[in-house]
């Protein structure tokens, strides 16, 4: 199927509204990434393979029954990958799969949105000036968006 672009017309008072769209495509994406805990369990997995324990130690507050749902959850939705890398005793890593690669570019421009506009809720004191430049390129490449 192909996917092409389309510009929502301003009398389109829902973006279901749009010829051949079923449902939202944005509320979609939420209704797969948009539970708690799981943008961060992605998040962590951006640069990398992760184990369980991993995971705890990145967000303490979080549970875990709730990390073993949304790790089922997003194996369940092909977002990641699930490999047994030791036997005894049993090790298991996970991994982004390459639908879950492609979150990599939506989680980037979120993260320079919260540095544009909420800098002093990301940045410790004094606030830096935002520069898409010094903070997007080194991140890009290391996320091998470049």
């Amino acid at each position: 199927m192909e996917i092409a672009a389309t510009k929502i017309s301003s009398t389109a008072s829902s973006a279901t509204e749009i010829k051949g769209l079923k449902n939202c495509p944005i509320e979609t994406a939420f209704r797969h990434v948009g539970k708690k805990w799981t943008v961060n369990i992605i998040r962590d997995m951006m640069l990398g393979k992760k184990r369980f324990t991993e995971f705890l130690q990145a967000n303490p507050e979080m549970s875990t029954k709730m990390l073993s749902q949304r790790l089922r959850d997003l194996e369940k939705d092909a977002i990641i990958k699930k490999r047994i890398v030791g036997k005894n005793p049993v090790r298991i890593e996970y991994g982004l799969t390459a639908r879950g690669e492609d979150l990599n570019r939506v989680l980037f421009e979120m993260s320079m949105f919260s540095m544009k506009h909420y800098g002093k809720e990301v940045f410790c004191e004094p606030v830096p000036k935002f520069d898409e430049g010094r903070f997007g390129i080194a991140t890009r490449t290391r996320l091998g968006m470049e």
